[in-house]
C-alpha cells in the first residue's frame, strides 16, 4: 500500500461520505485509545539556524530590547494520522522547539484522514497536517480548519525502466496504478498531460507499493508512481537496473503539496501558538538544509527511531522538498485545486497570519523561493 504519510487516499468521495456532517468530538477521543498516542519526542533546545535568512532581519529569538510576550500555555495537540515519518521531522522539530520554550505542546496518533479534521472541529485536536484533498473535503463537509503554512512538496516518484524515459513511448505499455482514482494515479496523468500528452498506456491496478516496484524491477510493467521511500528502496534493491526516477514536484511544482492546518478556535484565541509553531517549523527546514550527514543521522536515531537509515531524509533535503518561507505565496494551492478538480478557492482553506507574522519574526530565507 502507498505510504499512510503521504496522504493521498485513494476514495476522495468515500471521505466525503465518511465526513460529511458527522464531525464528532467522541470519534476522536475514543479513537486514541483504539490506535495509541505517538510518544512525545524527547525535549531538548533545536538548534537556531535561520540559515539563508536575510542579512537584514533579526535573529530568531533575538531581542529588539522589548520584553518578550508571555508563552501563551494553552493545552495544544498536534494529531498525526499515521506514524510519523521524515517529511514530519520539521513539525516534531518545531513541537520540541516549543516544549522547551513553555508551550503546553503534545502529539496523538489518530489513524486516518477523517478523525484528525474530527478531532480539530471539536477542539480535541488544534494542529494537524494532510494533503489538499483531505483538508478540502473536511472543510466542504464542515470542518472549521485554516492551512497556516505548507509541510512540504508532493514526494511522488515516476520511476520506469530507462528505455521508457520518454513517457510519449508508453501507449500500449502496462503502468501500474494503485487505483484509477488515487492521488498518485492523478498526479501521475498530469505529468503525462504536460510531458507526453495524449499517451496511453494500458493501466494496471497493483494495490500494494513494494510490488509495483518489483514489477518495474523484473520488467512486468513499464513504469509506476510511487512514494519516495519506495522509489529509493527500489534503486538499492537493485544496483544494477537501469532506471528513470522522476520526483513529480520537479515536473509540477506546487501540485500535491501537503499543508498543517490549525482549527479556527486556536487561530482566533490563541494566534501566538500558531505563529510559535509555523517560526520553530521554518527554523527547523532552515536547520536541516544546513546539517552535514552526520547531523542528518543524529535527527533520525532522535525523532524517527523506526527509520531505515538516513537516505530518505538526505534524498528530501537533497531536493528540498520542504518550503523555507511556508510555501504559501507560491501557486501549488490553486494548481493542486485544480489538478484534483476540487471546488474550493485559496480564500476558503488559509490563513496567511501566522507565516506572516513568522517571516516578520526570522525573516525571508533564499534558500527556497517560496
Amino acid at each position: 500500500m502507498d505510504l499512510p504519510k503521504m496522504r493521498w487516499r485513494q476514495a476522495r468521495l468515500a471521505v466525503v461520505a465518511t465526513s460529511a456532517l458527522a464531525l464528532m468530538a467522541t470519534a476522536a477521543c475514543s479513537s486514541s485509545n483504539k490506535s495509541g498516542t505517538a510518544s512525545t519526542p524527547t525535549s531538548a533546545a533545536t538548534t537556531s539556524a535561520s540559515t539563508g535568512a536575510s542579512a537584514s532581519a533579526p535573529a530568531a529569538g533575538s531581542s529588539s530590547g522589548a520584553a518578550a510576550a508571555p508563552v501563551d500555555t494553552a493545552k495544544t495537540v498536534f494529531v498525526f494520522n499515521s506514524t510519523p515519518q521524515e517529511q514530519d521531522l520539521p513539525e516534531l522539530m518545531a513541537i520540541d522547539a516549543m516544549k522547551t520554550q513553555g508551550y503546553d505542546i503534545s502529539i496523538k496518533q489518530l489513524d486516518g484522514s477523517v478523525l484528525p479534521f474530527q478531532a480539530l472541529s471539536s477542539n480535541q485536536g488544534q494542529l494537524t497536517g494532510a494533503s489538499l484533498p483531505e483538508g478540502a473535503l473536511a472543510v466542504q463537509a464542515g470542518s472549521t480548519v485554516k492551512i497556516i503554512t505548507a509541510r512540504n512538496q508532493n514526494q511522488v516518484v515516476w520511476v520506469a525502466d530507462n528505455k521508457y524515459k520518454d513517457c510519449s513511448k508508453l501507449s500500449g505499455q502496462k503502468v501500474g496504478i494503485y487505483s484509477e482514482t488515487g492521488g498518485y494515479t492523478i498526479l501521475m496523468k498530469l505529468y503525462f498531460d504536460k510531458a507526453c500528452p495524449g499517451v496511453k498506456p494500458t493501466y494496471v491496478t497493483i494495490p500494494d507499493s513494494p510490488v509495483r516496484a518489483q514489477a518495474v524491477a523484473t520488467g512486468k510493467i513499464a513504469g509506476t508512481a510511487l512514494g519516495l521511500p519506495d522509489a529509493i528502496a527500489l534503486q538499492q534493491s537493485n544496483p544494477n537496473g537501469t532506471f528513470f526516477v522522476l520526483p513529480l514536484s520537479n515536473e509540477i511544482p506546487g501540485v500535491g503539496d501537503e499543508y498543517v492546518y490549525a482549527n479556527s478556535q486556536t487561530l482566533k484565541d490563541h494566534p501566538t501558538i500558531a505563529q510559535a509553531f509555523v517560526v520553530e517549523q521554518l527554523k527547523a527546514i532552515r536547520q536541516l538544509y544546513g546539517d552535514d550527514d552526520a547531523a542528518l543521522a543524529d535527527l533520525v536515531k532522535k525523532y524517527l527511531p523506526d527509520a531505515k537509515g538516513t537516505d530518505v531524509l538526505k534524498s528530501m533535503v537533497k531536493s528540498k522538498l520542504w518550503y523555507a518561507n511556508g510555501g504559501l505565496s507560491g501557486p501549488g494551492l490553486d494548481a493542486t485545486l485544480k489538478g484534483f478538480s476540487l471546488t474550493a478557492t485559496p480564500d476558503q482553506l488559509q490563513d496567511t497570519s501566522a507565516v506572516d507574522a513568522a517571516l516578520q519574526k526570522v525573516g525571508k530565507s533564499d534558500l527556497t523561493q517560496y
